[in-house]
């Protein structure tokens, strides 16, 4: 009797388990997908023209007067926002990266349309599309100059645990990723428009907080490029998702076959 109960409840466990992954790819991918529409729907404004609100600007970044352009942590470039995420993935884990340091810097700057300029504070939670600048280490592998760098100046994150045993690599498989808005780049932002008062009483706005949908976007992209690059992502989630349910569908069914 123990045999058969185990050759059934094994399939439907590992089908309940990829349902599960399934439903949530598929609700990330959702997420994305809806994102992709906001994104489309909210207003592009010329900065002289600006309203409160919700509202997307696209222009050139520079460092506002308060700023300090500092170093990127990892390639060192010139930055006015930079966010790096260093993550793991042990043999044991199979391809789950598991995040085990976050930093962001942000320096207060301001995007020029030509138009006009505004000022732009990029929140802690506020969403990043940017290029990525990404490193793995494999197991056993020595990381390259600017890896070892940035672990000996982050007191934060420790350096990884290694071995080799001949040419078999023993420790922890790390990925560590940087996204940077350098000074001079062409920007997209989407959040809420509110107006601040200037030095000498002028009208001026500030862009610092989501919209009521929950999106901040800073963007070294253009808002058409973060669009489709928003679509194919959710697309892909939700493929991906869909493949999973299908899976997990299979596997419980399987002992009824």
């Amino acid at each position: 009797m123990a045999p058969e109960i185990l050759s059934t409840l094994i399939p439907i466990s590992f089908g309940l388990f990829f349902v599960g992954v399934g439903c949530h790819v598929i609700n990330l991918g959702h997420k994305q997908s809806a994102q992709s529409d906001r994104v489309t729907d909210t207003t592009t404004s010329s900065i002289s023209s600006l309203q409160p609100g919700a509202i997307g600007v696209e222009g050139i970044a520079r460092p506002a007067e308060d700023a300090t352009v500092r170093k990127s942590p990892i390639e060192m470039d010139d930055a006015l926002v930079a966010r790096v995420t260093v993550e793991k993935n042990t043999a044991s884990e199979g391809t789950n990266w598991k995040i085990i340091h976050e930093e962001t810097i942000r320096e207060p700057l301001v995007v020029d349309d030509r138009t006009g300029e505004i000022r732009v504070e990029f929140p802690l939670d506020g969403e990043l599309i940017v290029e990525q600048m990404q490193t793995e280490v494999h197991s056993g592998h020595e990381p390259p100059e600017r890896i070892q760098r940035y672990v000996e100046t982050e007191p934060n994150v420790d350096e990884a645990p290694r071995r080799r045993y001949g040419p078999v690599g023993v420790g922890e498989h790390r990925r560590y990723t940087e996204e940077v808005i350098e000074p001079g780049e062409n920007v997209y932002v989407l959040g809420t428009a509110r107006e601040i008062q200037g030095s000498w009483g002028e009208q001026k706005y500030l862009i610092d907080e989501p919209t009521e949908a929950g999106d901040f976007v800073l963007s070294d992209q253009s808002k058409d490029e973060v669009v489709q690059r928003l679509k194919r992502t959710g697309s892909k989630r939700l493929a991906a998702g869909g493949l999973f349910v299908v899976i997990g569908i299979l596997c419980i069914s399987w002992p009824w076959l």
